[in-house]
């Protein structure tokens, strides 16, 4: 069986590629077939024999691992692995040559892909364990220097002077968001000693060569940190289905031979100072989202209503609200929108938290402001006193309509 040591996982998603029958999904965790310690669940439960168990030399030495074979002429597609599975990963599908995936053939082309180890076999190859301590507000650990965290930081707080190079950030500049360390493919930045930060969600909508145009300089292949991508003979390159898209690859190609482009998820809104979210209590009524005088909360109802909009099918059930990061008040030049303090009694001590003060009077409306928000709580309000909202004053009163204290100060 296959192991992972998923704190040391950049989650690239390159193993998930590679692997032939779907048995890796990488999320939020990796899920991924285990074979049951030995002894999978599918096979027992298949009547027919269709998935067996069988053993694969894994070295020279001759010691061998459980595998699980698939015989297409023996299923009659009746869904009982699929329900036995304890993982979920054994999945039925719509291919006419493998009606079933996710059960694992010990084929060892995620353990060869990985490109920091996280993934060994028993016996084997031990997984790598990458043990971080961030120190400070922002911590830097062998940087790539592919660039994203630059584009992504809201503030400017972030440069890189060539591809390839370290990035300098910029401290005082830098408003301990968290979304470098969120969007960065490496996992190579940490800020304010948050080791494990979540993820940030990305599909790759193009990866393509043009061949017509590669010259076969390598400059791609000796750029990419994870040896994803292969010289090939004809003077091109392999380019992989699946990498940790950092983008270094097409931005030092000397004649854009390579197009990639990346769509990364919402950045995961987080805070554990001020105001602070229960999610496992919250009715998700939306009560909270309208007694906020800045509508600094958005609340998708449990009927797909999002408050306080009020627009009819908006998704599944979620809460939102503005974790005072101030990147609005980084980008505008007005000072219309300011971060500052203010003092709270929290737990009977008086404690200073941050909190966003605006000045409609300043306000163009520009929208710099909104297009820096990292969390997409900023808009146009179109009132006259309030032409923007979506910024949290600290002033407490969601908390005091919130019933089930899923609103906390903290």
């Amino acid at each position: 069986m296959i192991v992972f040591e998923e704190d040391s996982c950049i989650k690239c998603g390159a193993c998930e590629g590679v692997c032939p029958s779907a048995a890796i999904e990488v999320g939020d965790h990796i899920v991924y077939c285990d074979t049951c310690n030995e002894d999978p669940a599918c096979a027992k439960a298949c009547p027919n024999g269709a998935l067996q168990v069988d053993d694969i030399a894994i070295d020279e030495e001759g010691n061998t691992q459980v595998r699980l074979v698939f015989n297409k002429s023996k299923c009659d597609e009746c869904g009982d692995c699929v329900a036995a599975c304890p993982k979920g990963i054994l999945k039925a599908t719509d291919d006419e040559k493998l009606p079933i995936k996710g059960f694992c053939v010990m084929c060892q082309q995620c353990v060869n892909i990985c490109p920091v180890d996280a993934i060994g076999v028993p016996g084997v190859k031990v997984p790598a364990f990458r043990g971080v301590e961030p120190e400070g507000k922002i911590y830097l650990d062998s940087c790539k220097g592919c660039g994203v965290c630059v584009d992504e930081c809201p503030a400017d707080a972030i440069s890189l002077s060539a591809y390839g190079d370290e990035v300098v950030v910029d401290e005082d500049a830098c408003i301990s968001c968290g979304i470098c360390a969120q969007s960065c493919p490496w996992n190579a930045i940490f800020v304010s000693g948050d080791a494990n930060p979540a993820k940030r969600s990305k599909e790759i909508k193009e990866f393509a060569l043009d061949a017509d145009a590669c010259i076969g300089c390598n400059s791609c292949v000796e750029a990419c940190p994870g040896d994803f991508i292969k010289a090939k003979s004809d003077l091109t390159v392999d380019l992989p289905a699946v990498c940790a898209a950092c983008g270094l690859c097409a931005n030092v190609c000397p004649v854009d031979a390579i197009a990639l482009d990346v769509e990364r998820g919402d950045a995961c809104a987080s805070a554990s100072e001020g105001i602070v979210y229960n999610a496992e209590t919250c009715l998700f009524d939306g009560g909270c989202a309208l007694k906020c005088p800045t509508e600094a909360i958005r609340v998708v109802t449990a009927r797909g209503m999002e408050v306080p909009s009020r627009k009819k099918d908006a998704g599944e059930q979620s809460f939102a609200m503005c974790v005072r990061c101030g990147a609005c008040a980084a980008v505008c030049d007005k000072e219309a929108l300011k971060l500052d303090s203010v003092e709270k009694e929290v737990d009977g001590e008086l404690v200073e938290r941050n909190r966003i003060i605006y000045n409609p009077s300043k306000c163009d409306v520009c929208g710099d402001c909104i297009e820096a928000c990292p969390y997409d709580m900023l808009h146009e309000a179109y009132k006259v006193n309030l032409p923007v909202a979506g910024f949290c004053t600290l002033c407490e009163k969601c908390i005091e309509k919130c019933t089930p204290g899923s609103l906390c100060l903290k």
